[in-house]
């Protein structure tokens, strides 16, 4: 497979392969040649496919320019991209500020959260992945955080969440944001209802908190709309985007309203880091955002999305292996009846050719693909899939 073995590579994680030595759109290229479809977009991040060529002009040609600046010396570049992410989120007015993580966008969002409303808790999904830091990861502290398990409230018919008896006992006295991760959960697609979204979003903000949009992975037309939270009756405050932003360049964004901007700096609050606003990041997301824009793909992830889920909604009615299809726009998780089967999966996955996610814990196969998959790639993994999910034989260990 690979001349190398990662001797020297810290292993922090499972690694499949060794030997990827090419990207282009969808296709992943091993150094012998042979062809791998990323149903993966790298790690969410590549929205409009491997090297795409107008991104990679745009690298080459910043580069020659300038890439990297002091945080106190900034460019027209970052100042561009500020007003389009302010525009696509039709907010009036507002400032950002440019990182490298969503991780880092995630808790300067919390920050800043907390020293507006002046709250000393957080209120999020119990499921929602939220950062790498310790503060925001699992399992969270007790007494930073409320945390609701939306998974007990599917299927509720209740017309009003106000009524219910679990959720009558929240405090959201001291609740500085309700931080919304639009129903990605670490990949697993579990989608919040929208009364409750709702319910939590007016507590909190009657006892003076924000509302925070984790959008690293859902940005940027991820779900078929431009954000995740425009599924929801919802306006937040802030909104951190990543991943999209830079097509798989360490960009990442904090997005704030007027009013809490100015509030942030009559504060006298200071932030400062070796990556901030950035001119490369900058250019590239700016790039990012007109090819998007340019090629209606905000339209087409819904569509594509879901003639997606339609196959393999047809592939659950023969594979019985497959207890639940659940999807948004290209945000799509499969999960299986049986247990401990998903690296199986995975691995005769890879060998047919096809890259896809995993969730052993919560045995789930995972798609997030580039917004410009195509259908006949969509029709060749579905039928990979038929082929490695109807095979119980190698999957159970029954004849």
């Amino acid at each position: 497979m690979s001349k190398h073995q990662l001797e020297h590579i810290l292993q922090c994680h499972p690694i499949a392969r060794t030997d990827i030595s090419r990207g282009c759109n969808t296709d992943l290229f091993t150094r012998d040649g042979a062809k791998i479809v990323d149903f993966e977009a790298g790690t969410w991040a590549a929205a409009l496919g491997h090297s795409h060529p107008r991104i990679n002009s745009i690298i080459i040609g910043q580069i020659e320019k300038i890439m990297h600046t002091h945080y106190k010396l900034t460019s027209d570049m970052a100042e561009d991209l500020a007003i389009n992410l302010v525009e696509l989120l039709n907010w009036k007015d507002g400032k950002a500020i440019f990182l490298s993580s969503g991780s880092e966008a995630v808790e300067l969002g919390m920050r800043l959260a907390r020293l507006v409303s002046r709250g000393d808790k957080m209120l999020t999904f119990q499921s929602s992945y939220l950062s790498a830091y310790p503060s925001t990861s699992f399992p969270r502290q007790e007494n930073a955080w409320v945390q609701v398990d939306h998974q007990q409230c599917n299927g509720c018919r209740k017309t009003e969440c106000s009524s219910c008896s679990v959720l009558s006992e929240l405090d959201f006295a001291g609740i500085a944001a309700f931080i919304f991760e639009p129903g990605n959960s670490g990949g697993r697609v579990l989608l919040q209802p929208n009364k409750l979204v709702k319910f939590l979003a007016r507590e909190v903000k009657k006892q003076g908190g924000l509302i925070v949009a984790n959008e690293v992975t859902t940005g940027l037309g991820r779900t078929g709309k431009w954000f995740g939270y425009n599924h929801y009756d919802l306006e937040p405050d802030i909104v951190t985007l990543g991943k999209a932003l830079g097509n798989g360049y360490p960009i990442s964004a904090v997005v704030i309203k007027k009013a809490v901007a100015s509030s942030v700096e009559s504060s006298n609050f200071v932030y400062a880091q070796s990556h901030q606003n950035d001119p490369l990041g900058c250019a590239i997301a700016n790039e990012v955002i007109a090819i998007i824009k340019e090629k209606n793909l905000i339209k087409r992830t819904s569509e594509v999305g879901a003639f997606f889920l339609r196959q393999l909604n047809m592939l659950q009615q023969e594979c019985p292996i497959i207890k639940e299809v659940r999807g948004r726009g290209l945000m799509i998780a499969l999960e299986l009846t049986i247990s401990d089967v998903t690296e199986n999966v995975f691995e005769k996955m890879l060998a047919k050719g096809y890259f896809i996610g995993t969730a052993p814990a919560a045995n789930l196969l995972r798609f997030y693909p580039a917004l410009t998959v195509s259908k006949k790639d969509i029709l060749g993994v579905c039928k990979a899939l038929k082929e490695v999910l109807g095979s119980h034989r190698v999957l159970t260990g029954k004849t």
